[in-house]
């Protein structure tokens, strides 16, 4: 152990007190209130013989949950939203990464020895706060309040040095040429704007026509583009929230109930409503708009003795405030809460009676005369006043948990050996018949990638007994037919034939008719000869990147390479674009710029590389999954996402 090597050199002694320091900073593991409920050690997942248990998964899902709650400005999240944003499973397959790192590790022999964790912890920035020691006994109180314990950090630190070390070994190889550096140079600077002139060919769709022979022609050349891929039909029995939900009624009692215990979200907070009056102070030399800072004060205190010997406030705005926004309105800013304006407004706002004016008031903006309206106190609606708020909330409260009932119920019925027809009798649900689904395509009812990817890993009569999650519910399938691969019939694909070739010859008349455009345009100007063929010029609303749409004409490879390479004033040659063919001429560019290239180029190798080995490091654990079984132990994790709901 990398402790017992601490004491065998004194050196490294203090090593353990910053072993201390990082458990508090990095691993920050917080008890899990209601452990006691389940049962911590109990495995949850398995990744090859490495086990995931119930306690590791229900820290990691606080600590992510933790994380959102504060994205989320502390708001406690509910069920629902936390099934939204699919919290459980990024938790999972957070955890199942990490047993894929120590196992790809062990395969290819790799190791962390206690004298490496020691001399990172010694030497790691990360661990010092002020180039200082905080103290042992400061760093142990810290320990003992996070619950963790030194072994526990040891091996968390341990593991993290070993998948930077496996990291680095499989994206090793990963590099940044120069002209990959340029491209990125290119995206992120390089801007244009353009005059273009679109010829859709949507209109011309219409005129043309694909006849029979040309149909069973094309048919006959091509059948093999045509090839109609495997297909998977399932039987499924669908618990629809949305039709469970039509039958839920809610009562009184419900909303008295859902009222008292989130009485605190609907609390308003105190507001002030208010007018100023304002003038600007430049914020330099050479600014446009504002005046010097003394000629500002002397105005606004011009303004501030007017309005105190008796001018009406809104009449002197009007007349003088600086304010774009509210001079209109008489300096009116509306009713705001503590914090919406910058500090100073706020505090002076905030400190007047209603009715009151203020002193001059300076803030970044210049110089304000307020006067305070009216102020709202803090204050908590009736129920009465936001009973109707509550009742589509309670409605799909009490709608999730019916359909969460149902589910259960049903995989309850499954798990005892029922059939899915069986398990729908008994709860009230019919068994239905998709229809053929190919491999990666997603329909209604069965919207999940994960489902459908299982309809392809299973045999024919096989019932999957975890139902899987969906936009309208939760679906039970079981996999009914298997329709191979085959080459259609003509009947089968014609209309898709036809439409390939009415397409072909919309866009051979749009390009024909964007090469009569150019001809014309290079003698006249792209304006009068696109007026000439009843055409539209337009203009991009100003320069433009790359990988941004270029006015209507949208994006693509090569629109862009044409929009970037085309010189300034130059017509290009008809580009195809995803509706038609354009023409199009630069008016402005900020072109490349080699100089600020090669200053820039160190720090955008540097990013470039760094986001290479990520994707390489992500397509390797990928690549790991195939390696190792993944058990997910249904039973297991029903119960721990009972607790944590």
């Amino acid at each position: 152990m990398a402790l017992g090597f601490m004491r065998r050199h004194r050196r490294w002694l203090y090593v353990f007190l910053w072993l201390v320091i990082a458990a508090f900073i990095i691993l920050y593991i917080p008890a899990f209130e209601g452990e006691s409920a389940g049962s911590p050690g109990q495995t949850l997942a398995l990744v090859g013989k490495e086990p995931i248990s119930v306690g590791e998964f229900q820290r990691a899902y606080l600590r992510q949950r933790q994380f959102y709650e504060r994205l989320y400005q502390g708001r406690p999240l509910d069920a629902a939203m936390l099934r939204r944003l699919g919290l459980e499973e990024q938790v999972l397959q957070g955890l199942v990464e990490d047993r894929l790192v120590l196992l790809e590790a062990r395969r290819l022999r790799l190791d962390v020895p206690d004298v490496a964790v020691a001399r990172m912890l010694a030497t790691s920035p990360e661990f010092q706060e002020n180039g200082r020691f905080m103290g042992a006994g400061e760093i142990k109180r810290r320990l003992e309040l996070q619950g963790v314990t030194v072994p526990e950090f040891e091996e968390s630190l341990r593991r993290r040095m070993l998948r930077d070390q496996l990291e680095g070994l499989v994206t090793q190889a990963a590099g940044v040429s120069a002209p990959e550096a340029e491209r990125e140079f290119r995206r992120r600077n390089e801007q244009v704007k353009a005059e273009y002139v679109l010829v859709d060919a949507t209109p011309l769709k219409a005129e043309a026509t694909a006849t029979a022979d040309e149909v069973k022609a094309r048919f006959e050349a091509r059948r093999e583009t045509y090839r109609i891929p495997e297909k998977r039909v399932a039987s499924y029995l669908l618990v629809d929230g949305g039709a469970l939900r039509a039958g839920v009624a809610v009562t009184d009692r419900d909303l008295e109930a859902y009222y008292q215990e989130h009485r605190e979200e609907f609390k308003e907070e105190e507001q002030a409503c208010a007018s100023h009056i304002l003038v600007k102070v430049k914020t330099d030399p050479k600014a446009k708009e504002g005046h010097p800072d003394d000629e500002a004060k002397k105005i606004a205190a011009g303004l501030l003795e007017e309005v105190k010997s008796g001018a009406d406030f809104a009449a002197v705005a009007k007349k003088s405030s600086e304010d774009q926004g509210s001079v209109t309105n008489g300096g009116d800013l509306g009713c705001f809460p503590r914090g919406r304006m910058v500090p100073q407004f706020d505090e002076a706002v905030f400190a007047l009676e209603p009715g009151s004016t203020s002193d001059l008031v300076k803030s970044p903006f210049g110089y304000h005369v307020i006067r305070l309206v009216s102020r709202r106190e803090e204050q908590v609606p009736t129920l009465s006043q936001v009973k109707e708020r509550i009742r589509p909330l309670v409605t799909n409260q009490k709608a999730e948990a019916l359909t969460a009932q149902k589910t259960e119920a049903i995989a309850l019925s499954l798990a005892k050996g029922r059939s899915l027809e069986q398990a729908g009798n008994e709860h009230g649900f019919a068994v239905q018949k998709s229809a053929p689904i190919a491999r990666g395509e997603v329909k209604e009812p069965l919207a999940s990638a994960s489902l459908v990817a299982r309809l392809f890993e299973i045999k024919v009569g096989v019932v999957e007994k975890e139902g899987f999650a969906v936009p309208r519910g939760a679906v039970f399938v079981a996999l009914a037919e298997i329709q191979p691969s085959r080459l259609p019939e003509l009947k089968e694909v014609e209309e898709k034939v036809k439409t390939e070739i009415v397409e072909e010859k919309a866009f051979a008349g749009a390009s024909a008719q964007a090469g009569e455009l150019r001809a014309r345009a290079l003698t006249s100007g792209l304006e009068k000869a696109a007026a000439a063929l009843k055409l539209v010029r337009k203009e991009t609303p100003g320069l433009v990147g790359r990988g941004q749409p270029l006015g209507d004409l949208g994006t693509g490879a090569a629109l862009e390479e044409a929009a970037f390479s085309l010189p300034e004033k130059e017509l290009s040659v008809p580009v195809r674009v995803a509706s038609g063919y354009a023409v199009l001429r630069v008016l402005e560019k900020k072109a490349f710029d080699p100089e600020a290239f090669a200053r820039e180029q160190p720090s955008l190798v540097a990013s470039l590389k760094q986001q290479k080995r990520g994707q390489l490091f992500q397509a390797y654990l990928n690549l790991a999954r195939e390696r190792y079984v993944i058990e997910r132990k249904a039973d297991a994790f029903k119960r721990v996402m009972g607790q944590e709901r």
